[in-house]
């Protein structure tokens, strides 16, 4: 054993002196910060600036450490940034004291006090006063170190009164919003709003303000609120405090809304995805809330189809935000069942350590007598049968942990299920109210057009049917949804499946849902248009759906082609960028224009979101085609 130890000690002497005569490289993680720290504006830097410092502080490289804060120093007081300022004379100042350079040290610290005072922020000044009350104490200086104690105590004792008045009116905002008392809500916001301002705590006075302008919005006092959020947005500003100013953006476009100030609050709603950008702590919440804003904002001013696009966006954050949330709790249970591993290991090293040494402690102690060995060797028998129980109750911990994370996959993969089909639900219930109010309405126009929303409604519910029947939870089996769509409007349009003749000839591929909703909106657009004006006059109907991999177009390229047999469209479009609702009147004469339709704009903006290419063509009837862009995935059936 003493000749394994000797050798062990030798190896770590010699990786020593290795590491002393070749320095380690750039760590990944470095050469990330250093390549965003260089990618990013000025501004932008300061807080990755502090995190490159700590790093670098962490393996004792000083000089550089030191550097970093000197640039971040520099850019905070030219755009005039007092917080900022304060933080990085902080943190110059914390260095300086590790390097044991106190003079230096209580220089900085001064000068980040100075800043506090500056803006009030109590808090950080008192923490600073009993930085530099031990430093002084360090060199021997008492007058410096009673002077600063007695600073440290004055602040602490003003903190502990405000902080009992500030928790309490907290604890009367909790009770009423609990109790969804709005009036008595706004009155403790106002109160505590006033204890801040006598006491000049402006950080937390200003961001109780932004809450304060969100509650306004939600009682309707939207001239108010406007107001009450522009003086936190001006105070972010002030300090360069991005959080504050994202918060802002992300709460004026409500009232400004409400004010019929749409472009004012689009911009700010812009400025907010802006500053997400560049945040990305909760960026999945903050985007679902800002495009839940821009949807709004779209709807106001018309824009239904961007509003479409806010809302597939929004949607699309909410989901990873959902999955997110959903992996950070796997990763928990990960990090519980890893933690009991390592400990049962620790434990088990730890009683053969303490074996090991008593075997040692028996040996040194020379020979012993045949009845002393008998004992031994029964001891030993006992520590054996020990560590085996030891053994066996670890594994089956193991064996329990691996079952619960089993169960917990289930269960997530169950949750999937659910939500789609909950969706699905919802998507059929707004269908349902379609189909009501659609038999209340006299214009045959009105119940036309209310009848076409409920089937594109169908057409997308659908899709969530198709994907919680399939093991894979993120893409659409396209086969099955197509045949379920094409005979679901055969049936809708009063067509007899047995007398019908039609073809559906679809590849056994997935698609993602990217692609699976707009493709079976085009679909539902064109079929719809066939079932409703092209068998009027045919005696035997035909319709021929396709969807296959184009032999003469790359591998990921789907052609989707759809034929029917009636009297063919009266115009064709041209441009190939899509075409027009035909009805029994579609034709024109040379030089008339023909205003697109909703279905026509709709397939023109599906179209160009997928990123594909269509026409029609009139041969013995009406061809679609329509060739897009997509990775084939082959289909994965739940068992």
């Amino acid at each position: 054993m003493i000749s394994i130890r000797t050798a062990t000690m030798l190896i770590l002497l010699l990786r020593g002196l290795i590491s002393v005569a070749h320095p380690p490289q750039q760590s990944p993680q470095e050469a990330s910060l250093h390549q965003r720290i260089t990618r990013l504006p000025a501004l932008q830097r300061l807080p990755w600036i502090d995190l490159y410092y700590r790093l670098l502080n962490e393996q004792s490289r000083f000089k550089e450490a030191r550097s970093q804060l000197e640039a971040g120093l520099k850019t905070a007081q030219q755009a005039r940034l007092i917080s900022w300022e304060a933080f990085f004379n902080r943190r110059l100042g914390h260095l300086a004291e590790t390097e044991g350079n106190h003079p230096e040290a209580i220089y900085y610290y001064l000068k980040a006090l100075n800043r506090y005072q500056a803006i009030h922020l109590y808090d950080q000044q008192q923490i600073l006063c009993g930085r530099i009350s031990e430093v002084y104490a360090a060199q021997e200086n008492e007058p410096g170190n009673r002077h600063f104690v007695h600073l440290f105590t004055q602040l602490h004792q003003h903190n502990n009164l405000f902080s009992t008045r500030v928790a309490s009116l907290r604890n009367e905002l909790t009770k009423w919003q609990r109790e969804d008392q709005l009036d008595s809500l706004l009155g403790n916001y106002q109160k505590l709003l006033t204890v801040l301002q006598i006491n000049r705590e402006w950080d937390n006075y200003y961001s109780v303000l932004d809450g304060f302008g969100t509650l306004l919005s939600a009682a309707g006092r939207y001239q108010e609120a406007e107001q009450t959020l522009r003086k936190s947005l001006a105070f972010g500003l002030q300090l360069g405090d991005r959080r504050r100013e994202l918060y802002a953006y992300l709460h004026l476009p409500i009232p400004l809304l409400h004010l019929k100030r749409i472009n004012e609050a689009e911009r700010y709603a812009r400025q907010a995805l802006n500053r997400i950008a560049g945040d990305p702590e909760r960026k999945d919440e903050h985007l679902t809330e800002a495009y839940h804003v821009l949807t709004q904002i779209a709807e106001a001013k018309g824009d239904y189809a961007q509003a479409l696009a806010y809302e597939r966006l929004r949607s699309q954050a909410s989901t990873r935000m959902l999955s997110a949330e959903k992996s950070r709790q796997v990763a928990e249970i990960e990090t519980r069942y890893q933690t009991t591993q390592k400990q049962a290991r620790i434990n088990a090293l730890d009683e053969d350590n303490r074996r090991q040494l008593t075997q040692i402690s028996w040996q040194a102690g020379g020979l012993l007598a045949l009845l002393a060995l008998l004992g031994l060797t029964q001891w030993q028998y006992q520590v054996i049968r020990r560590v085996n129980g030891q053994l066996m109750d670890t594994n089956q911990t193991v064996s329990q942990n691996n079952k619960l994370i089993s169960e917990q996959a289930d269960r997530l993969a169950m949750l999937m299920r659910e939500l789609h089909h909950r969706v699905k639900n919802n998507l059929a219930i707004v269908s349902s109210l379609l189909r009501m109010q659609s038999k209340r309405l006299a214009d045959p126009l009105a119940v036309q057009a209310v009848q076409d929303g409920q089937r594109r409604v169908e057409a997308i519910s659908l899709i969530h049917q198709q994907i919680y029947q399939t093991e894979n939870l993120m893409d659409v089996p396209i086969k099955s949804y197509i045949e379920d769509l094409t005979q679901g409007l055969l049936t809708g349009y009063g067509f007899n499946p047995k007398t019908f003749d039609y073809w559906i000839d679809v590849a056994d591929i997935q698609l993602d849902v990217e692609t699976a909703v707009p493709l079976g909106l085009i679909l539902n657009e064109v079929l719809t248009n066939a079932f409703k004006y092209a068998y009027t006059h045919v005696a035997h109907p035909f319709l021929q759906v396709r969807l296959q991999p184009d032999p003469n177009q790359p591998a990921d390229l789907l052609l989707l082609e759809v034929q029917d047999n009636g009297p063919g469209l009266g115009w064709i479009d041209q441009t190939g960028t899509g075409p027009g609702e035909q009805g029994p009147s579609s034709h024109r004469s040379s030089g008339a224009e023909i205003t697109p339709s909703f279905g026509q704009r709709l397939i023109r903006e599906l179209t160009g979101q997928l990123g594909g290419q269509m026409s029609f063509h009139n041969q013995a009837g009406t061809c679609f085609r329509l060739l897009i862009p997509h990775s084939i995935k082959p289909v994965r059936t739940l068992s």
